[in-house]
């Protein structure tokens, strides 16, 4: 169903997810705002703007300091739906308060302030880009059902100070988006997917989730087993939960349907990339609980995507970029 004439803001166009998301929305001809930090290279905006020349949608793009006062009001006047992407994305820092919990947070902030200041209901829905870090640590308590992880259980086990930044601000900043859309009357829906793979829309594509199948690539390896999830899978979970009605107050988990080891990683990347260096990975100990991602599926109708079509598909893209 064409979207024509609904404005969508989406936020850190130039991220992995985001990227996908942008182009979902193109392709269903929603009109696309995007934010991007200011002072960005017009080489990493161009792969955006060639994709809404190649598809139905249009694209404006605006540049916004995700932790300035007021970064977002501008952007979010006048959009339907927004979706709120942006925040940083990486495992270790210097001061891990400062790199990655305080952005988080000041970000989240600053997104619903502008929510809020456009009047209630002007905004239709709030769509967070959350995290299975927000529903558990590296070391977590068991899930309340005793089986597998659900949107009802909440990551209370990690630290700043033992090393999990990344999930503290993950988790503090879905807490203050639910703390913000109560108080402001904003119908917010999250979205928490495992670590993200999947193919990459530009040769400037950067991150952790690059980083790790590069390694592999060229002739790394990463000992344990890991969920993933497809990009695909997500964005589409990101349009879904703005366009279904039902969806409005809930957490939705993305994953895929079963943990992945290191040795299957290397079995399948050998499998289609005989020429490249791929070392044996090695196996860690699998989760003890898996997670559960039957809402996303029953409700948004978005099912996991294999693995090995994820890693292939990612590992390509990563190759015809050079990267």
């Amino acid at each position: 169903m064409s979207q024509a004439g609904h404005l969508a803001l989406v936020t850190g166009g130039t991220g992995f997810v985001a990227g996908e998301l942008v182009k979902q929305l193109l392709e269903k001809g929603y009109q696309v705002r995007t934010t991007v930090r200011p002072g960005t290279d017009a080489s990493r905006l161009q792969p955006l703007k060639l994709l809404a020349q190649a598809l139905p949608g249009s694209l404006e793009i605006v540049e916004a300091d995700l932790l300035a006062e007021q970064a977002f009001h501008q952007a979010v006047a006048g959009a339907e739906v927004v979706f709120h992407v942006a925040s940083p994305f990486f495992i270790e820092a210097d001061d891990p308060q400062a790199a990655l919990v305080e952005p988080a947070l000041r970000g989240t902030a600053s997104l619903f302030a502008a929510v809020a200041a456009q009047g209630k209901g002007a905004v239709r829905r709030v769509v967070l880009t959350s995290s299975c870090a927000a529903v558990k640590g590296m070391h977590p308590a068991p899930p309340k059902d005793g089986r597998r992880y659900t949107e009802a259980d909440w990551n209370t086990t990690s630290t700043v100070e033992g090393g999990q930044a990344y999930w503290v601000g993950k988790t503090k900043a879905e807490e203050l988006a639910w703390e913000q859309a109560k108080q402001h009357g904003i119908d917010l829906v999250t979205i928490l997917p495992e670590f993200i793979l999947g193919p990459v829309l530009s040769p400037h594509a950067r991150g952790t989730s690059v980083g790790a199948l590069q390694g592999w690539l060229h002739g790394a390896s990463a000992p344990g087993t890991f969920t993933f999830a497809d990009v695909r899978a997500v964005a589409r979970a990101h349009v879904r939960a703005a366009e279904v009605p039902r969806a409005g107050g809930r957490r939705f988990i993305v994953a895929a349907r079963q943990a992945t080891t290191g040795r299957q990683i290397s079995a399948i990347l050998r499998e289609h990339f005989p020429h490249l260096p791929i070392k044996d990975g090695e196996d860690g100990e699998p989760p003890e609980f898996g997670v559960d991602a039957s809402a996303a599926a029953e409700l948004l109708s978005v099912h996991s995507v294999p693995v090995e079509e994820t890693l292939v598909d990612m590992a390509r893209t990563l190759l015809a970029f050079g990267l």
